[in-house]
């Protein structure tokens, strides 16, 4: 947008973004990730590729965080909008949905991983033993992360010592144990989300999605997650 259109929305929209204008580019921008997902034609090759996709996804962090700046006003029910990625059951959609994993959880300070089975392994084509199942559940985490929690519901004397070797150099790592836990919540910051479909080890032969966290049920994943395991079983920093 340039010219006379662009000066018109600076005009009326000092310092901010106008609430209507960001929640229809939001709509605009999922609308298009929904058809990048699905697979489905007619959609030309930039639109499939996943470098369109993540450059759409950065667009809708902006634009979110845009909102929260001062002066911007509370989004009712029907604006809010959760993004949601589609991860099919075959190997590429698995190593495409860690990288988008990995590329939200860059710049990050402290990371919680929610995941029961987490610890366990049985061998998949995506991870044909415990060496690359644990070397791809260390590069999940940037090095920027130095505060680590994993919560399981059990753990393998095998897969744990592999895991947390991997984990906890330079970092603060704790591991939780509660056989109260079921679903799978991904964490950044104490203050970002996502629900995971499917544990770790079920990427490449599940059907899942992954969905955003609303900020305050964040927080109320982190005092419940505190509130049932309050002891680390394993604690390294």
């Amino acid at each position: 947008m340039t010219g006379a259109a662009e000066t018109e929305l600076n005009d009326t929209t000092p310092g901010r973004i106008d609430p209507t204008l960001r929640r229809d580019c939001l709509r605009l921008f999922e609308a298009c990730l929904a058809q990048i997902r699905s697979g489905l034609p007619p959609a030309p090759s930039l639109l499939m590729s996943r470098e369109w996709e993540f450059a759409l996804m950065s667009l809708c962090e902006r634009l979110r965080a845009e909102g929260k700046g001062a002066g911007a006003q509370t989004p009712t029910e029907d604006e809010l909008v959760t993004i949601q990625l589609i991860v099919a059951a075959n190997l590429g959609d698995a190593r495409d949905g860690l990288h988008m994993l990995r590329h939200w959880l860059k710049g990050s300070d402290e990371v919680i991983l929610c995941d029961p089975y987490l610890l366990q392994f049985s061998p998949s084509a995506m991870f044909p033993d415990v060496d690359a199942y644990a070397e791809a559940i260390a590069d999940l985490f940037p090095k920027s992360a130095k505060k680590v929690d994993l919560y399981t519901n059990s753990y393998s004397k095998k897969v744990r010592p592999a895991v947390l070797q991997r984990l906890k150099e330079g970092r603060n790592v704790r591991h939780f144990s509660s056989d109260q836990l079921h679903d799978r919540f991904l964490l950044k910051n104490l203050s970002e989300g996502k629900v995971l479909g499917t544990s770790l080890g079920g990427f490449g032969r599940k059907f899942f999605a992954v969905v955003d966290l609303d900020p305050t049920d964040v927080t109320e994943v982190v005092d419940q997650l505190r509130a049932l395991c309050p002891h680390p079983l394993f604690h390294r920093g």
